[in-house]
Parts: C-alpha cells; sequence; structure tokens
C-alpha cells in the first residue's frame, strides 16, 4: 500500500524520485535499528542477591568515607577560625628583658611561659587567657578564649581556682605571694 501511495504521488508531480529514495532508505535505517531498541529494553539485568548485597556494602562505605572526609574538612575549617581568632586577638609580646616565668599545668605537665609582670597579674587576675594555639601558647581575652572554647575546649587553659584556706588551717593568716620564684 506504501509503494501504491508512493506512486500516485510520483504520478501527480507532488515528489520527485530522490525524495522516494530517501524516504525509502530511512524507513529501512529505522526497520534495522528497531530490533536493537528491543533488544536492549529486554536485556535488563537480574542481580544475584551476592551482587545486590556488595552494592549496598559498596553505598555503604561510600557513604562512611564521605562522612569521614566531611569530618576531616570540619575539623580543618574550626582550626582555621581559632587560628585566625589567635592572631587577630592574641595579646602582644614584650620585651624579653623584663619577662618573669609564669608557671601553669597542661595535661598533668607542667609549662613555663615568659610574660612580662603586668602581663602576669592580668593573667592571675582572669583578663587575659592562655590557649594552645598550635603547639603554641598565647594569650586571648576571655571573650576570644570563650569563642575558642566552643570551637575546641582542650585548647583553652583553665588556671585552678584559689582555695579559700579553712578555719581551722594555721597559716590561713599567711598568704603565698604570686611572684614566689622556686
Amino acid at each position: 500500500m506504501g509503494n501504491s501511495l508512493q506512486d500516485q504521488l510520483l504520478k501527480a508531480g507532488l515528489v520527485n524520485e530522490e525524495q522516494v529514495k530517501k524516504a525509502n532508505k530511512s524507513k529501512q535505517k529505522q526497520q534495522r535499528q528497531q530490533p536493537k531498541a528491543k533488544k536492549k529494553a529486554r536485556k535488563k539485568p537480574t542481580l544475584t542477591p551476592e551482587q545486590i548485597k556488595a552494592r549496598e556494602e559498596k553505598a555503604a562505605h561510600d557513604r562512611e568515607l564521605n562522612e569521614r572526609k566531611n569530618e576531616a574538612r570540619k575539623q580543618r575549617e574550626i582550626a582555621a577560625q581559632i587560628k585566625q581568632l589567635v592572631d587577630a586577638n592574641r595579646h602582644p609580646p614584650s620585651d624579653p628583658e623584663n619577662d618573669v616565668p609564669f608557671y601553669f599545668e597542661n595535661k598533668g605537665k607542667v609549662k613555663t611561659m615568659h610574660v612580662a609582670p603586668a602581663t602576669r597579674d592580668m593573667i592571675t587576675a582572669g583578663k587575659l587567657i592562655i590557649v594552645n594555639a598550635n603547639g603554641k601558647f598565647e594569650l586571648v581575652p576571655p571573650d576570644i578564649a570563650e569563642k575558642i572554647r566552643q570551637r575546641n575546649p582542650s585548647l583553652v587553659i583553665d588556671l585552678p581556682k584559689e582555695d579559700k584556706p579553712s578555719e581551722d588551717d594555721p597559716y590561713a593568716d599567711y598568704q603565698v605571694p604570686d611572684d614566689l620564684m622556686w
């Protein structure tokens, strides 16, 4: 029927021979491609339970790996924020000639920091707080130390509070000076 319609259109002069050949070629091409499409559509792989389990394990492993990467990125961001806070707000270093040692405890070890006498008074009064910035001890104001504590509490070094002597202490009337050198 398709050929008779083509013949009628040729006779009527509505189409020429080239157009008829072109139409026949495209039909043939379509017919050749249809079986391939059907084969692709039909050929859905069926997965075995082992393959399904392997896919699920790989997906779980990938999720865990992504979580680790995100956590590491978050830790780097926090470290950068802390470094920026310390760099912008650190107490300026004093003249090394007049410095006196200031002893404090960090993770069970006694550490020494050389500071000016006025800075020492500020530390003991709580106006400056010691923070561990990448292994180096720095002095920052209390509000900055609190921001650092929110990000990583282990970096802020809390000095022990002075205990009030008990009433039956025979040495209660004698105060030990802060600047006592050993």
